[in-house]
């Protein structure tokens, strides 16, 4: 994804990072500790979503850019460059989605480490535009599907109107690693994680983030 936008200012007195979103006084850009995953993630999003500060998929691209992919999504063309990822046979893709009704018990699988290397398609947006999203792009119909199940409660609260039980895209993306047995940059994309809540919300007020 070629990033040509600007990303919306959380408070009108400081100029948002372009990268990870947060007011400058509080960039977190040089404290992400880059990493390799494994496993592949391959964000489908909106440009909507691109411009929104709270948003967490470009935090992952921060701090995991070999294995991280954002694609933008349109309503009248396709992402040819995600589909030829789907079409590659060295990738055992996966989309993590709830299934939601008894037709689409077929598609929920357990992942199973098969050899390839495991690529995990995300839909990055509010639930309402995830599901527009998944409805009209029939490429990601057949896709074996993984849903998450956490023991925890989701930490993300920068929003109005968030879904119960649903994870945001970096939560999200820090799950499947502990499936994919990469504890270690699991627990450290959650880190960076916590440390993006925090500054934002300093950030929101006007606030340095104390150390």
């Amino acid at each position: 994804m070629d990033y040509k936008y600007r990303v919306k200012q959380i408070t009108s007195v400081y100029d948002s990072c372009n990268n990870c979103g947060l007011p400058e006084i509080n960039c977190i850009c040089d404290k992400a500790l880059k990493i390799k995953t494994s496993a592949q993630f391959w964000i489908l999003s909106t440009e909507r979503e691109f411009y929104r500060p709270s948003n967490t998929a470009r935090l992952l691209k921060l701090i995991n850019p070999d294995s991280t992919e954002i694609f933008l999504w349109e309503r009248t063309k396709k992402a040819k460059q995600l589909i030829r990822n789907i079409n590659d046979e060295r990738c055992e893709t996966y989309l993590l989605f709830p299934v939601e009704n008894e037709e689409e018990q077929h598609r929920k699988v357990e992942y199973k480490n098969t050899g390839k290397i495991p690529a995990f398609i995300l839909i990055d947006g509010t639930w309402k535009e995830a599901r527009k999203i998944l409805r009209k792009s029939e490429y990601l119909d057949k896709l074996p599907r993984i849903s998450l199940e956490p023991n925890f409660k989701s930490q993300y609260d920068l929003r109005r109107g968030a879904t119960k039980g649903n994870l945001c895209t970096i939560e999200a993306a820090s799950e499947v690693l502990k499936i994919n047995n990469e504890i270690e940059n699991s627990q450290s994309i959650y880190e960076f994680y916590k440390l993006f809540l925090r500054s934002y919300k300093a950030g929101a007020s006007g606030h340095k983030l104390k150390d």
